[in-house]
């Protein structure tokens, strides 16, 4: 097997299935061809040759994936009204909370109150007579398992720390259990929901390149902190600081796939809702507790309702695929850009984004949406062929 034809071969998992199965010979034969008019011409060629295999594979790929995006029109049924409301509520409810011209605090205590009985009291209900989670509460299921993991992790990475590690004579971290945790939970949904089953490879790149890509980050922006008298300590360190960014991010992602075999990809919202907690603090807007602006009640206002209110409902009132991806790309992206260019506007370009914190953060979220949006694709379509098998 030549050079070139191996390369491609790889690549070829990248491709949407469908296009893999019917342009995967005949893309195998075309490296064959320019491997051979390539190989007389000496090693460095070949070398420029696998280069542009692997750019143009990849950007290919994704040019496929967006094609097979805005070609499918699945005919998804919209989200009766009623669900949708409910589903944008705690956005709306959050965003009345961070508005300086809202209401009275006891009116929002009770209302908030009102909304959190209230799906105390249905999901059961829901649950028991038509065996299916309502697709309204995804969003706040996935914002109250983070804070349920966040808290009791917290509470055991407090306890690591004041114990101590005795037995490698170091210190434990704030968010060793936290990261832990995360681990643990994606590790044991991942199996329990994708088992034997060969997933995508590009399911594999993604995660490759969040774990890679926060080690990388922590070992060029604080590789400091890792070296010195405490070798031992400086590497637990590393590890839970790498790990936590992309231990959060597939641990959402893995909880959305136990409603991704009713829900679809709309099971995003359970992703999107586990990174609601952006908004209980400056810090993770701007990277740094923002200064006395004016407008920054109505910057977090119009923040939270793009993307606790605005992507609920364009996912639940989309009718095609095309429609999906949009619902939940462009809020988010739009966030993330506003996010790093209003502190620049507004404090004359002074703002300092830190690699290994803010800017990764933004990848992180990106990274797992585009991870959910493969995996719970890739669920669906697995259960409607057994579906399918068990009709014939």
């Amino acid at each position: 097997m030549t050079p070139a034809e191996r390369i491609y071969r790889i690549l070829l998992w990248l491709y949407p299935a469908q296009h893999r199965q019917a342009y995967g010979q005949l893309m195998l034969q075309h490296a064959r061809d320019l491997n051979r008019t390539t190989a007389h011409r000496g090693r460095w060629p070949l070398a420029m040759l696998c280069l542009h295999l692997v750019i143009d594979g990849i950007v290919s790929a994704v040019t496929e994936h967006m094609e097979a995006i805005m070609s499918a029109n699945d005919g998804f049924k919209p989200v009766p009204w009623l669900s949708v409301l409910l589903a944008a509520a705690p956005g709306l409810l959050f965003a009345l909370s961070r508005s300086s011209a809202a209401l009275p605090t006891l009116a929002l205590i009770i209302l908030g109150s009102i909304y959190i009985v209230f799906l105390v009291l249905t999901w059961p209900v829901v649950w028991w007579r038509r065996r299916r989670f309502p697709v309204w509460a995804l969003l706040p299921a996935g914002a109250l398992m983070w804070v349920l993991t966040y808290v009791v992790g917290g509470e055991l990475s407090w306890q690591i720390k004041w114990l101590g590690i005795k037995w490698l004579g170091i210190p434990g971290s704030n968010w060793t259990a936290i990261a832990l945790i995360y681990i643990a939970l994606a590790g044991a949904v991942f199996l329990a929901v994708l088992r034997t089953k060969r997933v995508p490879a590009v399911v594999w790149v993604l995660m490759g390149v969040m774990v890679f890509g926060n080690a990388l980050a922590q070992v060029t922006y604080d590789s400091v902190r890792y070296v010195g008298d405490r070798p031992l300590y400086g590497l637990l360190q590393f590890l839970t600081a790498s790990l936590s960014g992309p231990a959060e991010g597939l641990m959402l992602v893995a909880l959305g796939l136990l409603a991704a075999r009713q829900h679809g990809v709309r099971a995003l919202l359970v992703v999107v809702g586990g990174y609601a907690f952006w908004f209980a603090d400056s810090d993770y807007l701007f990277g740094f507790p923002a200064p006395d602006w004016t407008w920054l009640p109505l910057y977090f206002v119009i923040a939270i309702l793009l993307l606790l209110v605005a992507t609920p409902i364009a996912l639940l009132r989309a009718k095609t695929r095309l429609g999906l991806a949009l619902g939940v790309f462009l809020p988010v992206v739009t966030f993330h850009v506003a996010r790093f260019a209003i502190p620049v506007i507004v404090w004359d370009q002074s703002f300092e984004m830190r690699l290994g914190g803010d800017v990764l953060l933004s990848i992180n979220v990106l990274l797992s949406l585009a991870l959910a949006w493969i995996l719970y694709g890739y669920v669906v379509m697995g259960q409607a062929k057994q579906n399918s098998a068990s009709m014939c």
